[in-house]
């Protein structure tokens, strides 16, 4: 309830705009059962540490005065299993909404040799993949479509870099290459650190400005770095406009190739120069921006790659244009005729 921005609150509240929508969420931290709605979205919270989740399952209590005729799982295989069986007791489709590589998770078992992964992505009606190095490993893409992650184009979007160093209490005359998001040894910050090390030894005067939650191996306490600490979503499109240039140095994992991320995304809807890794998560995912970027794409893993191609960006300050169709509502548009699709709706 706290992550409304994210896919898995804001694709229901989008469908109930024009659709009968109850989203059931899965709670793994509090132990507080929500009930409450947003617009004509019903929302129901159960918490898996007291069991309500269990005891809303056992019971039936998902179940509405109206017939369901699709349910769709997002989140993680477990979650999935259990939409699955309701699926099946209401006689209803069951669509698999594969966002991440589940089965890279840490919490993901295989008891007795068991996939459940594998096991959900064969019986699913439907599979929803949030990128395409998904859809093209995991799924059929005659059968099964691509559901991106989406923007709020009201909170994304070009913002003043004046402005948004004010409002940061930021010096207006840095300059800056930004990250901002997870710092997981994948995400290759370590790399973009060492980058920005090497410019600077060069004579370069820049700093590397992140925010996000620090990840146990990186020393962010020292020359060159300024760092935010976890920026509140509301500050995100000014972290981003106080940069100069965005990086995105992520390496290459199977986990990290079959993302989607969205500060890709982010970073294009904020007209902000970019720099970034030759990652399948932006290639695949965009591959005319990333054309577009070619001379400013660095080999993953290699900081001097990395120097080189941020010295270029710093003077060039090159723009891509904004994809389109990375708003929440032009996607579930989309995803209203995928799901007709599977009900053989022509409408």
């Amino acid at each position: 309830m706290l992550e409304k921005f994210g896919r898995n609150y804001q694709f229901p509240l989008h469908l109930a705009q024009r659709h009968s929508v109850t989203l059931w969420l899965v709670d793994y931290h509090s132990k507080t059962t929500i009930q409450c709605s947003d617009g004509p979205l019903t929302i129901t919270s159960t918490p898996v540490k007291n069991l309500a989740v269990f005891k809303h399952y056992l019971l039936g209590t998902y179940q509405t005065t109206q017939p369901i005729d699709m349910v769709i799982a997002s989140g993680d295989c477990y979650i999935a299993l259990m939409a699955q069986r309701i699926a099946k007791k209401l006689r209803a489709k069951f669509i698999f909404d594969v966002y991440d590589k589940y089965d890279e998770f840490g919490g993901y078992i295989k008891p007795l040799g068991f996939d459940l992964f594998g096991h959900l992505l064969k019986t699913a009606d439907m599979r929803l993949f949030a990128s395409h190095a998904l859809l093209h490993s995991l799924g059929q893409p005659e059968y099964d479509a691509i559901l991106s992650n989406g923007l709020d184009a009201n909170h994304f979007r070009p913002i003043d870099k004046a402005k948004a160093r004010h409002k940061l209490q930021l010096p207006a005359d840095a300059t800056y290459v930004g990250y901002f998001g997870s710092m997981e040894p994948d995400r290759g910050v370590q790399d973009l650190i060492a980058a920005v090390q090497i410019l600077r030894e060069q004579g370069q005067r820049i700093e590397l400005l992140l925010g996000g939650k620090a990840h146990n191996s990186l020393q962010l306490d020292q020359p060159g770095i300024r760092y935010l600490g976890n920026v509140p979503f509301a500050d995100v499109p000014y972290a981003l406009a106080a940069s100069d240039v965005l990086a995105i140095p992520y390496r290459r994992s199977p986990f990290m190739d079959a993302g989607a991320s969205n500060k890709i995304a982010e970073a294009m809807a904020c007209q902000r120069p970019i720099v970034a890794t030759r990652s399948p998560n932006l290639t695949a995912n965009f591959p005319q921006q990333a054309q577009e970027l070619e001379p400013y794409l660095a080999e993953s893993s290699q900081p001097s790659s990395l120097a080189t191609v941020l010295a270029q960006q710093l003077l060039d300050r090159k723009l891509v244009a904004a994809p389109q169709n990375i708003y929440w509502s032009g996607i579930t548009s989309t995803l209203e005729q995928d799901l007709k699709r599977l009900n053989h709706d022509p409408a």
